[in-house]
């Protein structure tokens, strides 16, 4: 049962963040909430061994209230006599009754779990609570988020850096992930954009033995990272494209030679398009029409370049 008193700030241990799961928060808005109308939802804390409170619930609110320099507060006591298994679960629970946690919260969720049950248990029986599912991968990916650095843990709490790209992050060195983060951030990639970037140069990186620090670095980057008469769209998609590049050279040399061959069949309002990687030997024609005239003159001109050279040197090689 619950109990309500008047805490001293200094009876509280602000360095016991046993059951703290909060990451990547502003207390701005909190204290000014504080400062008008008072703290209307007491923390939850409960009593150590050692005669202090440590908080149970309710950590940026106690925060708030020390920076803000109040002495005293209201709290909820938890009895003595609680475990800190289920401490902590009254915790979770609370947490995710009011609002979603982010990526790092959520990898600190399961974490501390660990402490208390199996990673089967927290599998079955949490991670549905924490919204993800119980997938066997999705699990390593939680648990490894807090092996990266905090500029990328910031990222992930943000939204900036999307989850799916973790794993990825772990192939590459700290100076590497770094460089990837920064870039990532500052170009607003969107996450299948992230994905494209990362997994291509992991696949460099492994298979050259390429330093992606000094890749992401590289005369051609800075180029286009410092061109003032693109936007920052446009520096992404260029700066993917290099990278692409540098990943499929045999792919982009043929791309760059079919365009140049396909500019010389002049084709007008119709597409001619390659076997998927240029390994095959079918190749598809699109076009569009509003009227039968238009579709006459699409057929037309399709006669017209059947007839062409360059068209046996596309088809034929």
């Amino acid at each position: 049962m619950l109990t309500y008193q008047a805490v001293s700030i200094e009876e509280v241990d602000l360095r016991d963040e046993t059951f703290c799961i909060s990451y990547g928060f502003s207390l701005d808005a909190l204290k000014r909430s504080i400062e008008k109308t008072g703290l209307v939802y007491p923390p939850l804390l409960q009593k150590t061994s050692q005669g202090r409170y440590r908080i149970v619930c309710g950590w940026k609110r106690v925060l708030a209230i020390s920076e803000l320099g109040h002495p005293h507060f209201t709290a909820a006591l938890l009895p003595e006599e609680v475990r800190e298994q289920d401490a902590f679960i009254v915790n979770l629970c609370e947490n995710l009754s009011h609002r979603s946690l982010n990526p790092v919260e959520t990898a600190l969720a399961i974490h501390k779990l660990t402490r208390y049950i199996s990673l089967q248990e927290i599998q079955d029986d949490f991670l549905p609570l924490l919204g993800i599912g119980k997938s066997p991968s999705l699990l390593k990916r939680y648990t490894a988020m807090l092996d990266l650095e905090e500029e990328i843990k910031i990222g992930l709490a943000s939204g900036t850096i999307t989850r799916e790209i973790v794993p990825l992050f772990l192939r590459f060195s700290p100076q590497e992930r770094a460089v990837l983060s920064q870039l990532i951030t500052r170009l607003k990639l969107s996450k299948s954009k992230q994905t494209e970037l990362i997994e291509n140069c992991a696949v460099i990186k492994e298979r050259d033995g390429t330093d992606i620090e000094n890749l992401l670095k590289s005369e051609e980057i800075n180029g286009i990272l410092s061109d003032q008469k693109i936007g920052l769209i446009s520096q992404g998609d260029r700066i993917r494209e290099y990278v692409r590049k540098l990943r499929y050279p045999q792919l982009t040399r043929a791309e760059e030679t079919f365009c140049k061959k396909k500019e010389r069949l002049r084709l007008k309002g119709i597409d001619f398009i390659p076997p998927p990687y240029f390994e095959g030997e079918e190749f598809k024609v699109s076009f569009s029409f509003s009227t039968i005239d238009e579709f006459k003159k699409r057929l037309a001109m399709l006669q017209t370049i059947a007839e062409k050279e360059e068209l046996k040197e596309i088809v034929e090689g």
